[in-house]
This record gives C-alpha cells, sequence and structure tokens, in this order.
C-alpha cells in the first residue's frame, strides 16, 4: 500500500487556500497526498511556506518548499527546494513558476469578449497599494501619462479617485480601454499577474518590467515601455495606438501567449513536486556557516515580527537616506 505523504502550508497570504491550491494538485497528480491544518502543531513530511510570515522556522525535520511571487531570492540555507520566478539553476531545487500561474492564466487560451465598442471606453486604469517600497520609475511613468492624457481611473488605495479600493479588479480594469500593468522593480523574469489581469479583463496592457517578459508573452498583445529609448517615444506610441482604433483592436485580439515559445508550466510543476514527493530529503544541513544563518534568522524571528520594531527600522533607514 502506498505510503501517504503529508503536506502543510504555512507563512501564505491570507486567502491562501491550503486545500485547493495548483501546489497540491500537482502533488496529487502522482502521490497519495493528506494536508495537515496549517493551525495543527503536527511536522508534515513537506512544508510549503511562503513570505508573509516565520513559522517555517519551527519545523526542523520536513522538507521545506518555499515559494515567493515577489521579487527576493530563495533562501537555501533555510529551503530545500523552491519555486520562484528567477531564472535558477541550482540542481534540482529550484524551478520557475511565476505568480501569475496562480491566477487566471487558463482563460489566456480564449480571445477576449469584447467588440468593436472596447475602443471607446474610457482611457485607463491603475492600481497600486502604496508607493513606499517601489522602484520610482513606477510612479514617473503614471505621472508622464496622466500629464499628457489627463486622469487615470486609480481603483487601489493608492491616490484613490474610485470612491474607494475596489473589491473586484478584474470587471474595474475591463471597464477601461488601458491598464497600467507596472511592476513594483524591473528585475529579469519577475513577471507577475500585473500584466494578466489586464488581459484577462480584455484591456491593452501599458506594461514595465523586464525585457524577458516577451518571453512569457506575445508582444503584439501590449504596450511596453522598456521597447522606447526614453519615456517621450513610449508617450507618443500611446497616443498614436490611443488614436487609431483599428491599430488598437488588433493590438487586444492578439493572441496572449506566444505560440512557438509557450511552457506548460503546471507539466514542469507536476514534475518538480512529483520528484521531490518520490524521495522527500533534506538538503539543508544545519552545521558550519548554513547551520549560523538558520539559527541567527530563529534568534531575531521576535524582532523582524514585532511591527514596532520594524517602524523604527524603517524610520533609521529613511534618515540613512
Amino acid at each position: 500500500m502506498p505510503h501517504t505523504i503529508t503536506v502543510k502550508f504555512v507563512d501564505f497570504w491570507p486567502t491562501f487556500d491550503e486545500y485547493d491550491n495548483k501546489f497540491l494538485a500537482a502533488m496529487q497528480a502522482g502521490a497519495d497526498v493528506a494536508v495537515l491544518p496549517s493551525s495543527s502543531a503536527e511536522e508534515p513530511d513537506i512544508l510549503f511556506y511562503s513570505r508573509c510570515g516565520l513559522r517555517h522556522l519551527d519545523y526542523q525535520k520536513s522538507v521545506k518548499v518555499y515559494f515567493t511571487g515577489e521579487n527576493d531570492v530563495p533562501d537555501f540555507n533555510e529551503c530545500d527546494y523552491a519555486l520562484s520566478f528567477h531564472h535558477l539553476e541550482f540542481g534540482d531545487r529550484h524551478l520557475r513558476y511565476p505568480l501569475y500561474m496562480l491566477y487566471e492564466y487558463d482563460e489566456l487560451t480564449s480571445a477576449p469578449r469584447v467588440g468593436a465598442e472596447a475602443a471607446g471606453r474610457p482611457f485607463c486604469s491603475f492600481l497600486m497599494r502604496n508607493s513606499a517600497n517601489c522602484d520610482p520609475m513606477r510612479i514617473e511613468i503614471v505621472d508622464a501619462v496622466e500629464d499628457m492624457f489627463g486622469p487615470i481611473a486609480y481603483g487601489g488605495p493608492w491616490r484613490n479617485n474610485t470612491g474607494g479600493p475596489v473589491g473586484e479588479k478584474i470587471p474595474f480594469i475591463a471597464r477601461y480601454k488601458f491598464n497600467l500593468a507596472l511592476e513594483n522593480t524591473r528585475l529579469q523574469g519577475y513577471v507577475t499577474e500585473k500584466i494578466l489581469e489586464p488581459f484577462v479583463a480584455g484591456t491593452v496592457p501599458l506594461y514595465w518590467g523586464p525585457d524577458d517578459v516577451v518571453d512569457d508573452f506575445n508582444p503584439e498583445a501590449f504596450l511596453r515601455v522598456g521597447d522606447y529609448h526614453a519615456i517621450g517615444g513610449f508617450l507618443d506610441a500611446l497616443s498614436a495606438l490611443n488614436r487609431d482604433d483599428r491599430a488598437y483592436m488588433k493590438m487586444l485580439m492578439a493572441p496572449k501567449l506566444n505560440a512557438d515559445r509557450h511552457v506548460d508550466f503546471d507539466a514542469r510543476l507536476a514534475d518538480f513536486l512529483g520528484a521531490v514527493a518520490s524521495a522527500p530529503r533534506k538538503r539543508t544541513v544545519a552545521y558550519g556557516e548554513a547551520g549560523m544563518h538558520h539559527r541567527t534568522r530563529r534568534l531575531l524571528r521576535p524582532f523582524v515580527q514585532s511591527s514596532a520594531f520594524m517602524r523604527m527600522a524603517g524610520a533609521l533607514e529613511r534618515m540613512r537616506r
């Protein structure tokens, strides 16, 4: 009788469903898997964790799989395996699995349900929570677009002018002709849901992010700031596209995925986690510098989890600048 593998999910974001997610589905495709509640104290065979806490430090025996959708680099001193957006090669311990795969990626294979009236929608939307921890270029692009074209519909907490942050992003984005799809930072491989959401909404993304976004998505389906030497060139191209309904509809209806470079990320995920499940074993070590690093992290945990300490650290950092 096959051994049942126990898994647990900790340190994920509040809306993450530990009983219904891509990681669990990938493992269940080839193994008998039981989910331990995140609230339990039981140590699982395989622990999935993310970046929204430090509970994973309590688990010493589990094989640890780290997932990040942000622009941090997995710490292989702490995790045995990792899933991230990076193009990393680290034996069999890492797989590139972008954050947008946890969104409505499967909907990109069908054409958007829009008609010619889509070209007559209001100009542009943008959603952002805050500007404290993003590349300043992101704000420069927003300001430049607004200076040239007039008011943007801000649906997030930042600069909100829509009567409060919107509850559902896709329906909001769908009301506008364009959506500013700007990553928090420009880093190779760092492609998130910011470009996927306007695609799903039937809107043209105005994208700023890594150049290799064109490896993930068809460059004929969106307008990219990085295609121009200066922001003025991008604004001119946007102005021309905004005036030309035929060119706009051509871009809007273009396939979102590259037919010749499409990657089946879910199949890769199933292979990767299947290999982990078939022979779970620790890849980290408890001695030497790696062990010291791990013990230091556990020692600093009370400070990192203290909101007062983090506010003080932020204030000191701003003073340093």
